[in-house]
Order: C-alpha cells, then structure tokens, then sequence
C-alpha cells in the first residue's frame, strides 16, 4: 500500500497558507469542540486476518468513531474486485460510519518549486503525464471505479488526497480552488449525498470553506503539532462548525500524550481527530519507508473516551439480535454467532462470548465461529458487550442452537463451469483444511501435466490454491503462480468459489477435468469433467 508523503510540498503549501494567514482578520472570540469523534485513515489492507479484525472493531466503535478511510493496496480503487474490501466497506457502513474511498489527487501535478511535478500512474488515463487534464482524467476515473466496484456495498463518499492549500496565484486568485471545486461538483453531480472530505494536511485558505465537507487541517508529527508549527487558520477558530476540521497526529507516544493532543485538537476547534503512536520513518533520500496510518494505537480505546469529552459510567446495552449459522465435518461441528451492535453512548470496545454459562473468548467484531463442537448436539450461547471505558453490560438472551448430523464427506458439492471466457470452480469444505486447492487438466490431455496420486486425474496443468493460480512446469513438483490473477472470489459459510479467465489457462481446450484438494491431512472431492457452455 502507497502512502503518500507530503513534507517537501506540505511545507510549500503551508507557507501558501500562512500568507493567507497573514493577510486574514483578526481572529473572533474562537470556539472550541469540546466533543469530538474519530476519523481514522485506515491504510491497512482488509484481507488479512488483523486487517480484517481492526475494520471490524472500528465499525464497533460507532458513534464515536465515524469516519473510516478505506484505501486501495495501490491508492487507488482495489481492482479487480476483492470481496475483503467489499466487506470492509459494508462493515464500517451498515454500522453507521462512513466509508470513505481514497482518491489521490497529486496537487493536480502543479509543482512548487524545489518539489517537481507529480506524474499520474503510468496505467492509469494520464498515462505518467502531469497536467491538469491527466490528474482530472485520473481523479474522476478512481472515483467512478471505487462507486462501480464497490458503491453497492456502502460507499459513503470521497476522500481527496494531495490537496493544494493555496486558493490560487496572484495573477488568478482562485485558480486551485477551483479545480477541486469542479471535482467536488463530479462527486455531487454522479453520486448524490457523497460526504466529501480534503487533505491539503495544513491550514487552506477559507475559499475551501464550502468545497468539501470535512478539510484535514493537520496531518504530522506530535512534535510539531504540540510545538504549533502551522497555526491554525482564524476561520477555523472561529467557526460553528467544528465537524469541518480534522487533525491527523502521529509519534504520539503513550496515552498521556495522547490526551495532550486530543486537549489541544478541541482548542482548536477540530471537530475530528486521530492519534496514533505510529510513525513515520524516513531515509536520508527523502524516500518512506514506514507509514503511520497502517494500524491502530494500543491507547484506542482511551482515545475514544478522550475525544468524546464524558466522563463514561454509561454501561453498553447487552447485545440482542442473536443469530447462528452452524456446519458440521466429518467429525466436528462449528457455530458462527452474530448479533447487533449494542448501543453505547461512546463506544462499544468489544464482547465476551459465553457457551452453556462458561466464558469462551472475546472478540472486536460482532461475530464469532466457535470451534471444536459435536455435531447433532445443542448448546446454549450468550453475549456480553463491553465499551471503551471499560463498562460491561448484561448478558444477552440465550440462544440454543443444535448442530447438523455429521458430514458424509470432508469436500461438498463440487461443481465446475466453463464458458469461452471464464472457468468457475465451487466446493464446500466442511472440514478445516490449511490448503484449499483445485486442480485443473484445462486441456484435456493426460499426457502433459502433473499426475495427481492413484484415481486422480494424471494430467493436471493448473492449479488454484488458496488465492492464486499455478501453472504446471515439471518436472516434480514444479508450478509458477500465473501473474495479475485473483481467482479467489469469496468463501461464506465455508463454500469457496473460484473464477479464472480462460485466458490466463494457457491450452485451454473447450473440456476440462477437475478435482477439488483440501490439506492437511489431504482430501479430494469427486472427480468432474465439464464442457464449454454458453455462459456461467
């Protein structure tokens, strides 16, 4: 994941600023947000497992936590679709955030000098140029591909990165202003009722006022935040609407410093905030080497409190809306729990997980698969809420759920389609496997390819496992992943389904064998031969 640093040009654009600044009014009698929420870049990537896990605990964190920025591995849209950011987004959405898709906007390629020009992707529609029409042909395309690939999952708006301070230039005043008003005109006009927010990371003019709904006005270190190297803008003081602002602030050290911070954000009349130890690392090339925004702070929770400015003796609701999905293998069986997000006034922190009376764990999200049951059998659960000061509700209502009879077999329900485009590939495994494989004879010859073991086809050319596709080199055990693949397209309840294009199967004919593999202890699922048909 790119995350990109803007010191050189921060530092330009906020002496931009600060001519603003000094040519500004004096300052009102200044307000000040004595309550705050959270607005938190989450730059991290939603398919892995504490990926996935800190997105489920900020959707928990509602209402304090309200803002979640949701980043492509490459800032840009996640392409082509990934189901873990779909469900990131629906996450952090139908728990009443806002899910906010990032989108670079390279200070449209204007270059202050001594920083040079940013170029847009070399795959992009600018092609690697810099001009307005490359950037603006970049920008508008990112934001159509985040509402095309993943608006149905709850897209809530667009956050625009690498945004100029400066309102214009002395010979055109409001040259800059201008050009993200026209993009925040885009946003409005294609997706209605977008929240918008910009990221110059130091304090604009006030012609930005009514560009966008929410403007970071700081974005660095907590020295440099405590020591108030960029002043804030007297348009902000003076504001009546503290949600405009938000202040991004990393090194933080411990959460002592994090209360300091989170004080001066509200002095400030930042009506958003987010502090995080993190750091940002850098070489004497000026190139980054770590990031701050890739991970939560161990003083979350506390920082929830903080910038909700109460003194929390309130206890979370017990959690309701009891639900389960149970499976059972071969020989054990398994109970995905679901419930509600509980109400709290601050922030519901996590919950602990009870099996026939006996605690059993605790989680951040508001599921849990609990393990290791016997099938045909019933039990009883129960769940307790707690919230970020600490506070610990009741239980919930019982939920008695019985679990299936035993599984037949440890691989379900295989079955195959092959159009002229795409092979699709579906099974269910029942029982916990570390690999999932397929394997695939995509030109129906037994000559060539791997052989698999006895009664298993001998001719196997590809092979799909886990979340890539492999290509058989012999001899042995030989295979190359074949590049720009993504076969994996999702594995609720336990069923994983694949799709290839045919393309990417080099000889492929218009019949395929194929068997489905799980490991360890290995498995395989009946044989099938499928035919081209007109469509899957």
């Amino acid at each position: 994941m790119i995350w990109k640093h803007r010191t050189p040009l921060g530092a330009a654009a906020a002496g931009l600023g600060a001519a603003l600044l000094a040519s500004a009014p004096a300052a009102a009698t200044p307000n000040e947000a004595t309550h705050q929420r959270t607005a938190i870049p989450a730059y991290w990537g939603p398919d892995t497992a504490a990926g996935a896990e800190m997105f489920a605990r900020l959707a928990q964190n509602v209402p304090t936590s309200d803002i979640v920025i949701v980043n492509g591995s490459a800032s840009k849209p996640q392409e082509p679709f990934n189901q873990a950011w779909a469900d990131a987004v629906a996450k952090i959405h139908d728990a009443g955030a806002l899910a906010i898709a990032y989108v670079d906007t390279g200070y449209y390629g204007i270059g202050f000098p001594p920083v040079a020009p940013h170029p847009t992707r070399l795959d992009g529609p600018g092609g690697g140029g810099s001009s307005v029409a490359d950037w603006t042909a970049q920008i508008q395309e990112d934001i159509d591909g985040w509402y095309a690939l993943y608006g149905a999952y709850g897209i809530d708006g667009i956050f625009l990165d690498q945004v100029i301070a400066s309102c214009g230039t002395a010979a055109d005043p409001d040259l800059y202003v201008d050009l993200y008003a026209a993009v925040s005109d885009y946003i409005s006009d294609n997706y209605p009722g977008a929240y918008i927010i910009l990221n110059p990371g130091v304090p604009p003019g006030a012609c930005y006022e009514d560009v966008a709904d929410t403007i970071v006005t700081f974005e660095g270190s907590y020295a440099t935040y405590m020591a108030d190297v960029f002043p804030t803008a007297p348009w902000q003081l003076e504001s009546a609407t503290p949600e405009k602002f938000w202040h991004l602030v990393y090194n933080v050290p411990d959460e002592a410093a994090m209360a300091e911070v989170v004080a001066r954000s509200k002095q400030q009349n930042a009506g958003f905030v987010y502090v995080t130890d993190d750091q940002l690392v850098i070489d004497a090339s000026g190139t980054v080497l770590d990031f701050p925004w890739d991970t939560l702070p161990p003083y979350w929770d506390a920082e929830l409190v903080e910038a909700a400015g109460v003194d929390d003796t309130c206890v979370p609701d017990p959690p309701d809306g009891l639900g389960a999905a149970a499976a059972s293998g071969t020989s054990a069986a398994r109970v995905t729990l679901t419930w509600n997000n509980p109400w709290d006034n601050v922030a519901t922190a996590g919950y602990e997980v009870f099996k026939d009376g006996v605690s059993i764990g605790t989680t951040y999200d508001n599921r849990m698969t609990v393990t290791g049951l016997l099938p045909s059998t019933s039990y009883g659960f129960q769940v307790k809420a707690w919230d970020a000061a600490g506070n610990v509700s009741g239980h919930s209502d019982t939920l008695t759920v019985t679990t299936p009879a035993a599984a037949a077999a440890p691989i379900l329900s295989p079955s195959s389609c092959l159009s002229a485009s795409v092979a699709r590939y579906e099974a269910a495994y029942v029982d916990p496997f570390t690999h999932h494989r397929v394997f695939i004879d995509s030109d129906n010859d037994t000559a060539t390819g791997y052989g698999l073991f006895s009664g298993q086809p001998l001719g196997v050319d590809h092979m799909i496992e886990n979340g890539a596709l492999y290509r058989y080199v012999g001899p042995g055990w030989a295979w190359v992943q074949v590049s720009g693949v993504s076969p994996l397209v999702s594995t609720t309840d336990d069923v994983y389904v694949w799709e290839v294009p045919v393309s990417a199967l080099a000889g492929a004919a218009t019949t395929q064998v194929v068997v489905f593999q799980g490991g360890s202890p290995d498995a395989y699922s009946a044989t099938i031969t499928v035919s081209q048909s007109t469509g899957c």
